[in-house]
């Protein structure tokens, strides 16, 4: 009697999450709809680029239904991923599987960018035969189809972590306004490639990959950037589901110091040390972003887990336990970094705007404790409220105020008072005042972080009784082991 070996679809070794996404994902209709729709659409383009008269339009439609697919259709596929967990309160029976809230999230990201790897793959034959068709840059293309499934894999980690928010129309407002955008933008871009197409100078999606990958960020960075902002997006979703015990902040305020402090090498010993350094930049202002919407950590064993590492994990607490508290104080290490490394690179005057840019993150986290925010459950929908209606705000006063002193050359002395508004005003200022403009403008700024200091003292203070606990818990433990 011959035995048959069991079939199965995916190895033991997989991640219980992501096949369990990967098997509800690729039996879905939107998934079979969207593979079926997208191979009728290429077949019908590939046919069309025989022609050479068309060749160039045919090119942009072929570029354009990739770059919907890959850059906005999949990734909005993780729109309600955790919200949809959330609401149904299946959370608490995933955690009991013993999966923790990292794994959780990426397997759910896991599940995205590999059906979107799967379509990627399925559209290599049209690829080869528009090579042969039309003579493209076979190697170009290849390429720029990786830059598309790599774009839109981060995409996806994105919405995984706007996903995590309960509220519908929050998600709405954030995914929809840069669709709105990115809409326009796409639609300019193929009227651009029309009109540049009879000229023979066609405007394509390889053109764009191309300077953006031959310009002056390497390759290699690019796709250690794209990496780190994968991370930093499952890191800030995980943030929001994982149980309070979780050590989660540790590991991601590591990564981010250690990605940071590369960025800076890199950029004092290579000749990209401009372009990096308005990198490290943006990167500071995500991971402030992150470390200020946390709740403070009133779990015991949370801070023993410092102390049983002596005086270096003493140090270690200031700055990676969980909760904003010590975010600040984080945070504070990180700008202090990047601006001194932006006084070698760019000078004293770009190195105090990136300090007024920080105090804009500042701000708005001391006006979420100052507010009756600071109850909130979450502070990450409310950081993004304040954050929302004061550029709404600035919006207002730029165009309704702005627009007198422009016309009479005039310095506009009221936007040194909110850093939002400070480098609109030092734009517009004159040659003459710039300088003490940006002093004025830099001391109103370091107010707030004077502002959010006492907020993080007092938060700090309130977390004492948890911390001697914590302490004791110590103790006890090393006087137990020595015991016996």
């Amino acid at each position: 009697m011959t035995s048959v070996a069991p079939l199965t679809d995916f190895p033991d070794r997989l991640s219980p999450m992501v096949v369990k996404e990967l098997r509800q994902g690729l039996r879905t209709r939107l998934f079979g709809g969207v593979m079926l729709v997208l191979h009728l659409l290429l077949i019908l383009f590939t046919l069309m680029s025989g022609g050479a008269g068309n060749a160039a339009e045919v090119s942009g439609w072929f570029d354009g239904i990739i770059t919907l697919v890959l850059c906005v259709i999949l990734p909005l596929r993780g729109f309600s991923a955790v919200a949809d967990e959330l609401r149904a309160r299946t959370l608490d029976m995933l955690v009991l599987t013993q999966l923790s809230a990292g794994r959780i999230v990426f397997g759910k990201w896991a599940s995205i960018a590999s059906q979107s790897l799967l379509i990627a793959l399925s559209v290599l034959p049209y690829v080869v035969a528009r090579y042969v068709f039309g003579g493209l840059d076979l190697f170009g293309e290849v390429t720029v189809l990786f830059y598309k499934w790599l774009g839109g894999v981060v995409l996806a980690a994105l919405v995984i972590a706007l996903s995590t928010q309960r509220q519908f129309w929050l998600r709405a407002v954030i995914v929809g306004l840069p669709l709105l955008m990115g809409g326009c933008g796409m639609a300019s871009f193929f009227m651009l490639s029309r009109m540049s197409a009879g000229s023979g100078a066609a405007l394509t999606t390889f053109s764009v990959f191309g300077r953006v990958a031959g310009g002056s960020v390497s390759v290699p960075v690019m796709l250690g950037l794209a990496v780190w902002l994968i991370f930093f997006c499952l890191g800030l979703a995980a943030t929001r589901i994982a149980p309070a015990a979780s050590l989660l902040a540790v590991v991601k305020r590591s990564v981010h110091l250690v990605v940071l402090l590369i960025l800076l090498l890199l950029a004092w010993v290579t000749s990209m040390g401009a372009e990096l350094t308005v990198v490290s930049s943006a990167l500071l202002a995500l991971v402030l972003l992150d470390v200020l919407t946390e709740r403070v950590n009133e779990v015991p064993s949370v801070y023993a887990a410092f102390y049983r590492h002596g005086w270096a994990g003493r140090v270690a607490l200031a700055f990676l336990a969980p909760g904003w508290a010590t975010g600040f104080a984080y945070s504070l290490l990180l700008t202090g970094l990047v601006a001194v490394q932006t006084w070698q690179q760019r000078g004293l005057e770009e190195a105090q705007l990136g300090l007024i840019s920080a105090a804009s993150m500042w701000m708005l986290a001391a006006l979420l404790q100052i507010l009756p925010t600071r109850h909130a459950r979450d502070l990450l929908p409310p950081f993004i409220f304040l954050w929302l209606g004061l550029n709404l705000v600035v919006t207002l006063l730029t165009s309704m105020l702005m627009m007198p002193f422009a016309m009479k050359s005039v310095t506009a002395w009221f936007t040194c008072a909110l850093p939002l508004l400070m480098p609109v005003g030092y734009a517009s200022a004159q040659a003459a005042d710039k300088t003490e403009f940006l002093q004025l403008g830099l001391w109103s700024a370091l107010l707030w972080p004077v502002v959010l200091l006492v907020a993080a003292v007092v938060a700090w203070r309130g977390t004492r009784s948890v911390r001697q606990e914590a302490w004791r818990m110590t103790h006890a433990q090393e006087g137990g082991g020595a015991a016996t």
